[in-house]
């Protein structure tokens, strides 16, 4: 579910900044870069998720029986 939310954002992301680029008059600059910055913190945090669950595999992985 965390992967598909972060893909939205980027996807949303990317479809406003193509936007601006374009001169589309509809949308604002300030809506773009915050969107920017939610797809940013979005993707942070799943990578950050994944880091800890790799971490605590590679823990698990190392215990002596």
């Amino acid at each position: 579910m965390a992967l598909t939310i972060t893909s939205q954002l980027q996807g949303e992301s990317g479809r406003l900044s193509r936007e601006v680029t374009l001169g589309n008059p509809t949308v604002s600059l300030e809506g773009t870069m915050l969107a920017g910055v939610k797809s940013n913190i979005a993707f942070q945090a799943t990578l950050q998720s994944r880091n800890r669950i790799v971490q605590a595999y590679t823990d698990v992985m190392n215990m002596q029986v």
